[in-house]
């Protein structure tokens, strides 16, 4: 029996055979995390730690419907990213790279029956 995560993935499969542009790879990018420091009494800001590889994900892209928007939390030129399960837990604080550039995350959409992350359903600005 399939289970739902399986069947997710099996859709951008499929999408990605029977229409190729509508599917892409790019990459979520982590913020580099600070190591130690930075603190009240640190006026540096802290040491910066190693940057994270960047995580390969296949991902639709596609331009906000102007019905959408609300000119607050979604905004004239935001775009809806659906990015399939990955190895991460994504954040607000992730960059998401793809062909329209790189993006900021305005509202992380996370479909999860049950506590298992099927996929990321995001409003992302360039």
């Amino acid at each position: 029996m399939a289970t739902v995560r399986s069947r997710v993935i099996g859709a951008f499969d499929k999408l990605a055979a029977q229409q190729p542009d509508v599917i892409q790879t790019g990459t979520i990018q982590q913020p580099t995390p600070t190591t130690s420091g930075g603190g009240p009494s640190d006026p540096t800001g802290g040491t910066a730690g190693a940057t994270p590889a960047p995580v390969l994900v296949r991902m639709a892209v596609f331009e906000i419907n102007e019905k959408r928007i609300d000119g607050t939390n979604i905004q004239a030129g935001d775009y809806q990213v659906i990015v399939e399960p990955t190895s991460i837990e994504v954040t607000l604080d992730d960059l998401i790279i793809c062909d329209r550039g790189t993006l900021t995350i305005a509202i992380l959409g996370r479909e999860a029956p049950g506590g298992v992350t099927l996929l990321y359903d995001m409003v992302c600005r360039g």
